[in-house]
């Protein structure tokens, strides 16, 4: 038998320290590290918390029934992709927090791509990391709507175009279309952001340069190419997204009332960038205690003036530019903000933190940056998967996040199989308890929205009137959510009729869930095809 050499003690972890060590020669091991870390606690503590999702993100859980080329609010590349996870994992609770925080964790690592380009990628890093900490990177990043989900696509566009602006690269103009086609499909609002690169390109000259002109026109034969099934799609529909984005910006009676919607609209959005704000005072505190015996002529100069003048310019002029804009619009036109349309205004904030911090020993800011933002991210994630679950439920404060949907489901479906011989196909209701009863059930379940088959075009209106549905509306006196009368016309059909009472909460005398259902039997000339196309 051949001697055994002696284990070098800690190889194996010295050489795992190495690869995610702040200080090795390429840190993009540890920046995917973070991000996966981001991912997990948002995603775990949120999906083990939670009853049932967010208003919105049962709004795609329902969406993702059919692959179509719009939906009756908005463009289709959010409810595309969760169609594909939802074909792979089901509709458990879980997948739509993971797919609004995967958005996250990929305008993040666009985010740090671009820092490199711009600076080091200890710098990058830093940025990256701060305003990860912004809400609508974790309170708000697991909600899986539009706005979450247009933030890997307009991180993608701004990290192009700043390569497509220095490089002339004809692949990055490129894909600069192709990042700037997912932000149109997924919400209109990229339109500000494309409103910014022009703006950029005006004010730097680059638009007496043939070169440019060269590279735009493949950007928008890219945009064009993608979105034109979409915008075919757009003009045939009568009540659209187009309609639904006018009845949210209905002006202002005044000016003044456009004045206080402004300032809620602003401080409630500082009020989402707090976090960001404290981590940055704590680092820039932390780090200050090393130059605290040095005279300031002495100390290094701040991260910012070492970046070239341009670098600057093009970090200040596009991080801030959507936010302007959409203020001084909306103030002009005395359009309504709502603060969440602001999900993607942040994605460069970050940077503005090399105005405060000062260079140096980049490792060791790093390091400090990596605890205060780590330890806050996880004091932030679990604290909210506790308040939002556990704590809500032993309270007995009503919200989606305890909603009993599981329960509800069961019940309404025990009374279909009660007096039905056939499978249940279609719940006719509103998105909500329509998407909570249908997502428990199982794939083969639908849900036409409000009773409208305008809005639920995965629905094929024959059959579904041959093979009858199950209507059910929210009769709870706490938070009920709006009737459509289509829904309660639905509902005079029904032969068999039926109340359930569930306790939302866990405390025992505390808020009731009541839900009214109702069965449209099946006629006899139903097929078993399914009631969806």
């Amino acid at each position: 038998m051949m001697p055994t050499q002696p284990l070098q003690p800690g190889s194996s972890s010295n050489k795992f320290a190495r690869l995610f060590s702040p200080s090795a020669e390429n840190i993009a091991p540890l920046v995917i590290l973070l991000l996966l870390l981001h991912l997990a606690l948002w995603s775990v503590f949120t999906g083990i918390s939670h009853r049932a999702p967010d208003w919105d993100n049962m709004e795609e859980l329902v969406w993702a029934s059919g692959l179509e080329w719009g939906y009756y609010k908005h463009p289709p590349l959010p409810s595309w992709i969760l169609y594909g996870l939802v074909s792979i994992f089901g509709r458990p609770v879980w997948l739509t927090f993971f797919t609004g925080q995967l958005s996250v964790i990929l305008s993040l690592w666009m985010v740090w791509k671009l820092g490199c380009e711009i600076t080091t990628q200890r710098r990058a890093l830093i940025a990256t990391l701060l305003v990860s900490l912004v809400a609508y990177f974790t309170v708000r990043g697991v909600m899986n709507n539009h706005n979450t989900m247009q933030l890997w696509s307009i991180a993608g566009a701004i990290w192009m175009f700043y390569r497509a602006t220095r490089t002339d690269s004809m692949r990055a103009w490129a894909m600069l279309g192709f990042f700037c086609g997912c932000a149109f499909l997924t919400k209109y609002s990229a339109l500000i952001q494309f409103a910014a690169f022009a703006l950029y390109l005006l004010f730097t000259g680059h638009l007496r340069r043939a070169q440019t002109w060269k590279g735009i026109a493949l950007s928008t034969a890219i945009l064009l190419a993608m979105v034109t099934p979409h915008l075919l799609w757009l003009k045939q529909q009568a009540a659209g997204p187009i309609a639904y984005a006018g009845s949210e910006m209905v002006p202002q009676a005044s000016y003044w009332l456009e004045l206080q919607d402004l300032f809620s609209f602003s401080l409630t959005n500082l009020g989402r960038i707090a976090a960001m704000l404290l981590a940055l005072g704590i680092v820039a505190v932390w780090a200050a205690r090393q130059y605290k015996l040095t005279p300031k002529s002495a100390r290094p100069p701040k991260i910012a003036s070492e970046l070239a003048v341009s670098d600057r310019f093009f970090l200040l002029l596009i991080g801030f530019a959507p936010l302007a804009l959409t203020m001084l619009v909306a103030g002009a036109m005395k359009i309504p903000l709502a603060a969440h349309w602001a999900t993607t205004f942040f994605i460069l904030f970050g940077f503005f933190s090399f105005w405060v911090l000062r260079s140096g020993n980049d490792g060791s800011l790093l390091r400090k940056t990596i605890i205060v933002v780590v330890i806050m991210q996880i004091l932030g994630a679990a604290g909210y998967g506790l308040a939002r679950g556990p704590l809500a439920d032993k309270s007995g404060r009503p919200s989606r996040a305890t909603f009993p949907g599981a329960e509800v489901s069961r019940q309404v479906h025990a009374a279909w199989q009660a007096n039905m011989q056939t499978p249940l196909k279609l719940v006719a209701s509103d998105t909500w308890l329509g998407g909570n009863i249908a997502t428990h059930i199982g794939s083969q379940v639908q849900v036409l929205i409000d009773g409208d088959f305008g809005k639920s075009p995965w629905v094929n209106e024959e059959q579904a009137d041959k093979c009858g549905m199950l209507v059910a509306i929210n009769r709870s006196t706490i938070n009920p959510d709006q009737v459509d009368n289509e829904v309660i016309a639905l509902m005079a059909q029904s032969t068999q009729h039926g109340t359930l009472e569930i306790p939302w909460t866990k405390k025992p005398g505390g808020p009731i869930v009541v839900v009214e259902w109702g069965i449209i039997p099946p006629q006899a000339e139903c097929s078993e095809k399914p009631a969806s196309l």
